[in-house]
């Protein structure tokens, strides 16, 4: 059992199926999803969780980043009271109220909003991608469907390949952490490190986190992987992160139609692919994908009066 708010209790991997069954219902936003708490807003192992009126407060903090670090909420049970309570103890505390990375579908809940204001965090809504876009191959956009027939008659469908790595094999860990490694950026910035440490979770925590691979190899090389979590809602997986060669024999779009038919197979229908951070050549990059829509996060401060 999770302390009651304001009293925290540390969130460990130990609390994945009591945190799971609370948000089952909720929609499969990736800074909610256990793994996604665990890896991403994990650092220095410090995640910790409350509950208030039935729901979840969390503590998301990023290392140097105030403007996006704080308490949030997550639920839909009396809402603005549980606010309030929050917004009361900051006050008494010296700090300005405020929540922070707070779900739209949170705010749907709100009885009276006129008591609050809301401003959209831009740079932390999650991107949704309908796989469809990407596979078959025929639906996608053609400058993007010429590159992947080019790269698919040069190298040979039957030459790649998509699986599942085991990730309980010390050895297929490695092969992953390895690539990882490689394929970074030299210039890497306070988000690359982020990822790094995420995507290390995400392999040396695989069971426990319920993290899934798809790993692409091309003539028995491996070119790229994916790891990704399935959500209640089968339709939708989040992936936490995605790493390839940067060989540009390769090209994006033939990763994306690999794994697309990946998650096509499995029944999937639309992958949560994360935020870009307010990074802007991360932004103009998701853009051109072509977003179906987005899972939308705010900041909420007292309403001025």
């Amino acid at each position: 059992m999770f302390k009651t708010f304001p009293e925290f209790s540390k969130l460990t991997h130990k609390d994945k199926d009591e945190y799971e069954a609370a948000i089952r219902d909720f929609p499969p936003v990736g800074d909610v999803a256990f793994a996604g708490l665990m890896t991403w807003w994990n650092p220095l192992n410090h995640m910790s969780i409350s509950v208030l009126n039935d729901n979840f407060v969390l503590p998301y903090w990023i290392p140097g980043d105030d403007k996006h670090s704080g308490l949030s909420i997550v639920g839909t049970n009396k809402i603005d009271e549980s606010i309030c309570t929050i917004f009361d103890y900051q006050k008494e505390r010296g700090e300005k109220p405020r929540l922070v990375n707070v779900p739209e579908f949170v705010i749907g809940s709100i009885q009276y909003p006129e008591m609050f204001h809301f401003k959209n965090d831009r740079a932390r809504d999650e991107y949704v991608l309908g796989v469809s876009k990407f596979y078959p191959l025929n639906n996608m956009v053609g400058h993007r469907r010429r590159k992947v027939e080019r790269m698919l008659h040069r190298i040979g469908e039957e030459n790649i390949v998509v699986k599942s790595l085991d990730l309980d094999s010390a050895e297929d860990r490695q092969l992953l952490l390895d690539a990882a490694e490689r394929w970074q950026g030299r210039n890497i910035n306070n988000y690359g490190k982020m990822e790094m440490e995420a995507i290390k979770t995400s392999i040396i925590n695989a069971r426990v986190l319920g993290s899934e691979n798809a790993a692409l190899f091309v003539n028995g090389e491996l070119y790229g992987f994916c790891l990704y979590a399935t959500t209640m809602d089968r339709r939708y997986v989040v992936i936490h992160c995605v790493k390839a060669t940067n060989q540009r024999a390769l090209g994006f779009e033939l990763l994306a139609y690999a794994f697309a038919k990946w998650f096509a197979n499995k029944g999937v229908m639309f992958g949560n692919v994360n935020a870009d951070y307010g990074i802007l050549r991360l932004r103009m990059f998701m853009l051109t994908l072509g977003p179906d829509s987005f899972f939308r996060k705010y900041t909420i401060e007292p309403s001025v009066r």
